[in-house]
């Protein structure tokens, strides 16, 4: 007959295989968003992605390309910095814990901001693959433009970004085709890719003129992508307009049925998530506000207060022996406003 002491130990044992087994079946596409997003520091892990604890299929691709693991160092890096400069004023500004009295992680469940981190990785992880292809940073992949009849009226410069590349490659390392087919899932890869879809709405074609005297006897055109931050601005729409959703039923590792999936197809372009995002109201504190009326709504009513800043600027810049300009420095002082 066991005792007390032995029972407890063998619970404890079995609570602990149970964990490690639940860490251990964690989707890839979970995982690794997840970690480039909260490993804000560059940390080099074994393997040939460096970057994160890679899956077998991971550390292949980043075998296959050895330039990836730098473009997903870049990929993090100006996701985080996009989203902190987009969301500053707001109540979350893409923290990674809502509370840190009760540390409870945005990564926990599936509420609206973790829907949206994933769209947001996913699309930086896209935009950097595309501009790595055209760089030339990345050798599987070249630049993509229009040659048109006569290939060579193609200039070097004429250089477009590799979209479908950098979708592919942040499908795959992913693991798009393996993350499962239940709902969860399915919710999880829509919310992927509407983060790969803003990239591509970013694609514009540019032309250059080719011919004497500028006339333009021939020209090559080719897309290219903005810079990154402009896709925040439809991100950001997705964040706020993101819709929530209820499971269908209890066992969520069940496949979803044809009927449930069509019911799904309606909300396809959106942004989901499931949880309801905590009260951030007690975040804010300390906060510095835009203005007056943001700290109507960051500071939850609590009030703010108001305080001076010496801020340096260049001014009654002119013009100086041809060439140079001279500018003076001006000094002025502005109010700082902090949440109570």
């Amino acid at each position: 007959m066991f005792s007390y002491s032995v029972v407890t130990v063998l619970l404890f044992s079995v609570s602990i295989m149970a964990t490690k087994i639940a860490e251990g079946s964690q989707p890839v596409l979970q995982r690794t968003i997840e970690s480039l997003f909260t490993e804000r520091s560059q940390i080099i892990h074994p393997g040939a992605c460096r970057l994160l604890r890679s899956s077998p299929r991971q550390a292949k691709i980043c075998k296959r390309e050895s330039s990836l693991s730098s473009i997903l160092q870049k990929a993090k890096e100006q996701a985080i910095q996009a989203c902190e400069e987009a969301f500053l004023y707001d109540r979350w500004n893409c923290s990674l814990v809502f509370n840190r009295k009760v540390n409870r992680n945005i990564f926990n469940k599936l509420y609206r901001e973790t829907a949206f981190i994933h769209a947001l990785t996913a699309a930086s992880i896209t935009h950097a693959v595309a501009k790595g292809c055209a760089s030339g940073d990345l050798t599987r992949c070249s630049c993509k433009g229009n040659f048109g009849k006569n290939a060579s009226q193609w200039k070097r410069n004429g250089c477009g970004d590799d979209f479908k590349y950098g979708k592919r490659i942040t499908r795959n390392f992913l693991d798009f085709k393996h993350a499962g087919t239940d709902q969860i899932a399915e919710i999880l890869k829509q919310d992927v890719l509407v983060g790969v879809d803003a990239i591509g709405e970013q694609m514009r074609e540019v032309c250059k003129c080719h011919g004497f005297s500028g006339s333009c006897t021939t020209k090559t055109c080719w897309k290219r992508l903005g810079p990154f931050n402009s896709a925040m601005g439809v991100l950001k729409k997705h964040y706020h307009h993101a819709v929530k959703k209820k499971l269908t039923n209890y066992t969520m590792k069940r496949a979803i049925s044809p009927k449930i999936r069509r019911k799904m197809d309606t909300d396809k372009y959106k942004l989901v998530y499931l949880q309801k995002t905590p009260n951030l109201c007690v975040s804010t504190k300390g906060r510095v506000c835009r203005d007056r009326d943001n700290c109507a709504t960051l500071c939850c009513g609590r009030g703010f207060v108001t305080s001076k800043k010496s801020v340096s600027s260049r001014c009654r810049c002119k013009m100086v022996n041809c060439c140079f300009v001279k500018c003076d420095t001006c000094v002025k002082e502005v109010d700082i406003y902090t949440c109570k």
